[in-house]
């Protein structure tokens, strides 16, 4: 087995862990995975277009448009169109999506703090970079 084919394995298995442990965490919440993405960008963020969004978690368009709405519906998020373009749509956390990433964040950060306990600073940054490289 070649180092390349070694690499996309551990890499996948890598991100089933990450992925199977947010799940977990979420079970108990009324959002999902995808939505959590969206919410967590928009936290971290700031107000972003639909657009940025989609980009950033890497949605297809209608699926960005299907979490936009669910996440609306759910009260977590409000739309507000551009006054200098009408075709841009901006999105943020309402008061309450706030409060739901306020209590969910610090489970998910101690998680993936644990899983990533067996890495070193130097180490984290130098698979940080390895990341970028081939994304």
């Amino acid at each position: 087995m070649n180092n390349e084919f070694k690499a996309v394995i551990g890499i996948m298995r890598a991100s089933n862990l990450l992925v199977d442990d947010l799940k977990k965490t979420l079970k108990n919440y009324p959002i999902n995975a995808t939505e959590f993405s969206v919410m967590e960008f928009l936290y971290s963020k700031g107000e972003k277009s639909i657009q940025e969004i989609r980009d950033r978690i890497l949605l297809a368009s209608g699926s960005a448009t299907y979490v936009v709405d669910s996440l609306e519906k759910k009260g977590y998020i409000t739309r507000n169109v551009s006054q200098k373009d009408k075709r841009v749509t901006y999105i943020r956390l309402t008061e309450e999506g706030m409060k739901l990433i306020d209590d969910i964040f610090p489970i998910h950060k101690k998680n993936t703090k644990r899983i990533f306990e067996k890495i070193n600073d130097k180490e984290l940054v130098i698979l940080k970079e390895i990341l970028k490289k081939i994304n």
